[in-house]
């Protein structure tokens, strides 16, 4: 497929979008033009506003959990192929980025002009096929399908997915504040328990979803 031109929306926080403003120093002919959104007032906006061919969302951002809500509600947002961008290799950031529909990931220390380019293509050609197998579905199965769209399952799924999100923010930014301290540190018991909350949050919620 040919990608010129293509308009691909950031989200996320300010070392992502280091690393990315490096790849397009070094890929200045690069058929993807990648934009900032400042806020999720802004990313909501220009979403809503505008084409874009893919979204760059960095799940440890602050908002990120409510940009994902949003696109189950909005069928503008959820057909923009979604990037996820993780700031660790995280199994739970994994199943986050997996949850909210990613069609690729990408984490913080793989990023560079190559691995940028293959997960925005990967995205790209990913939703497409989406949107066929979605086509064909709806015309064979029209009343099923109908039952599965259904606004209340949604609402459970994007509230499931925000919480699991938070979730991983929480873990995550604990696991960065655990490697930055000293085992005699004070602060180290309650980044612990931080993270065993976390755990059993998140195993309630598995449980939740079990039918």
């Amino acid at each position: 497929m040919s990608n010129a031109g293509s308009q691909v929306l950031f989200l996320g926080e300010l070392p992502f979008w280091h690393k990315i403003s490096q790849t397009i120093v070094e890929a200045p002919s690069s058929s993807f033009k990648i934009c900032r959104a400042p806020s999720l007032t802004e990313a909501l906006r220009r979403l809503d506003s505008e084409q874009w061919q893919a979204l760059l969302l960095d799940l440890s951002h602050p908002s990120a959990q409510e940009l994902l809500a949003a696109r189950k509600f909005h069928d503008g947002l959820y057909s923009v192929p979604l990037v996820a961008l993780l700031p660790i290799s995280d199994s739970q950031f994994q199943e986050a980025a997996a949850s909210a529909g990613a069609a690729a990931s990408l984490v913080l220390a793989d990023v560079n002009v190559a691995s940028l380019q293959h997960a925005l293509v990967t995205a790209i050609n990913t939703e497409t096929l989406r949107n066929s197998s979605r086509k064909a579905t709806s015309m064979s199965f029209p009343f099923e399908q109908a039952a599965v769209d259904g606004r209340p399952v949604s609402k459970l799924d994007a509230i499931s997915h925000a919480v699991n999100n938070l979730l991983c923010v929480i873990n995550a930014n604990a696991d960065i504040l655990s490697d930055q301290l000293d085992a005699s540190h004070n602060g180290t018991r309650s980044v612990s328990q931080i993270k065993k909350a976390t755990k059993s949050a998140a195993d309630l919620m598995r449980l939740l979803k079990t039918p």
